[in-house]
């Protein structure tokens, strides 16, 4: 794959990705695909999306990896898998049954599930995903929890950057996902949580929390509620209702991709190089584990 090559200005690490300031003369609501496209951006609309990882890539040396400091320190340890997943059009109701791709054109928006699995047969976790239904639970336009079809239908993204990940870097990019080889020490979960966390303000549930949601969904005609997701968690009898965090405003055939990659890297760099990363955890113990209430992240 040939690496991007982008001079970034100073102070910015490599591989920088320039913001564009322009304005759009477009009308609001204007089409932007034919009548009939399969797409989920179908109008223009006057909003700025949140992107993962800010708009830059985050600043980090393009001898991160190679040098003789990393390589001293890094020790291999589980192998994990960051994957982007989306759920579309149900071939035997495609007008009823469109799951995370009828949220997303009903906000005009792309937006896929990204996650970490340390499946090797990430196939399985799909199936997970369709037997759980994540992300099917939302609130009625009357307020009330209902359910929405197409959640049983999940599938693997390609994630294709635009440029490649930095020399000798533990990430990878594979076949519908990117390999993650951590660090001896940070678990699949702990490292699952540094990347939402890196990731929030990208992540739909947490903006159509903010005023500029509002004032998106006020143009389009739906309450923000309307398109928040939650899982319901079968647990034999009992059922368990939590957030569904892994929604995030993301393209992954797009510099989206890059910023996905940059922000693992970071991560991994940081918990190998800096000791204080290491003594202060983000994840938690799971109410699916049998606690009855969350511990504290730190």
């Amino acid at each position: 794959m040939t690496t991007k090559s982008i001079t970034p200005p100073a102070g910015t690490g490599a591989g920088f990705i320039p913001q564009s300031h322009q304005t759009s003369k477009k009308q609001p609501g204007v089409p932007l695909l034919p009548p009939g496209s399969a797409g989920a951006v179908t109008r223009w609309w006057p909003v700025r999306w949140p992107r993962v990882g800010g708009v830059a890539l985050l600043p980090l040396s393009a001898a991160a990896f190679t040098s003789e400091a990393f390589q001293n320190a890094y020790v291999p340890g589980t192998l994990a898998y960051i994957y982007c997943a989306g759920c579309g059009e149900d071939h035997r109701m495609p007008q009823v049954a469109t799951g995370l791709l009828g949220v997303a054109r009903r906000l005009f928006a792309a937006i896929h599930k990204v996650s970490v699995t340390s499946q090797v047969k990430l196939t399985d976790r799909v199936r997970e995903l369709n037997r759980d239904r994540y992300g099917s639970i939302t609130i009625s336009a009357d307020g009330y929890l209902c359910s929405d079809r197409g959640f049983d239908n999940w599938m693997l993204q390609h994630i294709l950057p635009e440029g490649a990940a930095l020399p000798g870097s533990p990430v990878s990019i594979g076949n519908r996902c990117l390999p993650v080889r951590l660090p001896l020490g940070l678990s699949k979960d702990e490292f699952e949580e540094r990347l939402h966390q890196r990731m929030h303000d990208a992540s739909l549930n947490a903006w159509l929390k903010t005023p500029k949601a509002r004032q998106h969904c006020t143009q389009i005609g739906y309450a923000p509620a309307e398109l928040s997701r939650q899982t319901a968690y079968g647990f034999g009898d009992s059922v368990r209702f939590s957030e569904a965090k892994e929604f995030y405003f993301f393209r992954p055939k797009s510099d989206d991709a890059d910023r996905l990659i940059r922000i693992a890297e970071v991560i991994i760099h940081d918990w190998v190089m800096n000791p204080a990363s290491r003594r202060k955890l983000v994840s938690y113990k799971s109410l699916g584990q049998g606690y009855v209430s969350a511990l504290p992240g730190a």
